[in-house]
């Protein structure tokens, strides 16, 4: 398990590189929960609630045994971000549906 979440970690890392930022693993808990961090220019970046929130977690939610996906140094309440997943929830569906990638969560974040 440990292997495919730093391999998809790898995978999103690379993609935050195209805004000269990054993400790195930092723990797979006993229980699958995972511990990120954000590198680079993601660490001040105002819209990294959003990019937790619309890649980031589902994306590392999508490997088998991963329960909870925690990003250290976050400053966004648990009622702040759940607002945010409900209010992204029909967007992230309808791209789902029309197998779209969203700007923020492009397909080579899902490697086959």
């Amino acid at each position: 398990m440990t292997d495919a979440i730093a391999t998809r970690v790898r995978v999103l890392d690379a993609a935050l590189n195209a805004h000269a930022g990054g993400l790195e693993l930092v723990d797979v808990a006993g229980d699958g929960a995972v511990s990120v961090r954000y590198t680079g220019m993601c660490t001040g970046c105002p819209m990294r609630p959003l990019t937790t929130a619309a890649t980031v977690r589902p994306v590392l939610l999508e490997l088998e045994g991963v329960t909870a996906v925690r990003v250290e140094g976050s400053r966004i309440s648990e009622e702040a971000e759940q607002r945010l997943q409900a209010a992204l929830a029909p967007t992230l569906a309808l791209a789902a549906a029309r197998n779209h990638a969203l700007p923020c969560a492009p397909e080579a974040v899902r490697p086959s």
